[in-house]
């Protein structure tokens, strides 16, 4: 008769540790190998990085946002709970099962998700930290996004949760309206003015922060993903606002034609028009995402989504080709006598 115990010597099993500690040992270790310190993940776009940093400078700023944001979570939480409905496992199980595998990728708290009724397309976050997040998802993006699509939207929400960007926008806003008090305050038409137009810079400075926090996001989004195609898809049906009747008109739309035509629009100054925004135009999100999609640090993430003889950028690279058209305004490159804002491979 064959020693029991020397079946299980033999096992590959046997040197796995089943012990919970060590498995949560191991996670933490994994995840804790993609955070730069402070708070900060290895795929953070340089741009958000840098404009975070000069909200950080103001002392004491960043711990009493922090407290205040906390209570705004909470009111929000409870809103929801009348109006909308709470996403779990015997209620959109679907739903509930993406925002598990995204905050398991992330390494972050599952969230709190909610559907609210609206015929808009949207989506939007909540939070202070991991622990307490709250995710809302418009009806329509439900109606109109398949589940693979829907789990980038959810990933997208998560990356605003997994770099703290709710504290920030929260600080963002304080700044900014008490930029306003402050100039409706001060005495005298033309410092009035002056105050005023530092406020206007001040707005233009946190819509440009903004900006780059979608783009770390939608990094996020990619992470999450289980195909590429459906983090492009997301931004392509915010464009023209997805298709419940996909059998009758052809949705699939053309990459290369969408870069042309925001090329036309940046080649005069309606372009401009982007600084007043707080999201980056769509087509811009979808290059960005295929940007990163060849970044060493996506791969580090998402091995798994590795095609053989894939050109692969570092973080460096990749954040400086994304700048390129992120930035509304840009240093001027000629190519073939145009100011051409798309990078070549």
């Amino acid at each position: 008769m064959t020693n029991t115990n020397q079946l299980l010597a033999d096992s590959p099993l046997s040197e796995l540790d089943p012990r919970f500690g060590t498995y949560l040992k191991k996670t933490k270790a994994a995840h804790a190998s993609h955070m730069l310190g402070n708070g900060v993940t290895d795929y953070a776009y340089k741009s958000d990085l840098e404009l975070r940093k000069k909200l950080d400078s103001i002392p004491g700023a960043y711990d009493t946002i922090r407290k205040i944001t906390s209570t705004y979570v909470a009111q929000e939480i409870q809103k929801a709970n009348l109006t909308d409905v709470a996403v779990g496992p015997d209620q959109f199980p679907e739903i509930y099962a993406l925002g598990c595998d995204c905050a398991k990728r992330l390494g972050i708290a599952v969230p709190n998700i909610y559907v609210r009724h609206s015929e808009e397309m949207n989506a939007m976050t909540f939070a202070c930290d991991d622990l307490e997040p709250i995710i809302i998802i418009y009806s329509k993006m439900v109606k109109r996004m398949t589940l693979g699509e829907l789990k980038c939207v959810i990933g997208h929400e998560c990356g605003h949760i997994h770099n703290y960007h709710g504290v920030y926008n929260t600080l963002s806003t304080y700044l900014l309206i008490g930029g306003l008090y402050a100039a409706a305050g001060v005495a005298g038409t033309l410092l009035a003015q002056l105050q005023g137009l530092i406020t206007y810079g001040m707005d233009m400075t946190l819509k440009m922060w903004s900006r780059a926090a979608e783009v770390t996001a939608d990094r996020a989004a990619l992470i999450c993903c289980d195909n590429l195609e459906d983090a492009y898809n997301v931004n392509k049906k915010l464009l023209y606002g997805g298709n419940e009747f996909e059998d009758k008109i052809t949705t699939d739309l053309n990459i290369e034609t969408l870069r042309e035509q925001l090329q036309m629009s940046m080649d005069n100054p309606t372009g401009l028009l982007e600084l007043y925004m707080d999201h980056p135009l769509s087509i811009k999100r979808i290059i960005a995402e295929m940007e990163f999609a060849q970044c060493d640090v996506f791969y580090k993430w998402r091995p798994d989504l590795k095609k053989p003889g894939a050109t692969v950028y570092s973080k460096k690279v990749a954040d400086e080709r994304c700048k390129k058209y992120i930035d509304v305004v840009r240093k001027k490159e000629k190519n073939n006598g145009k100011n051409s804002i798309i990078p070549k491979n």
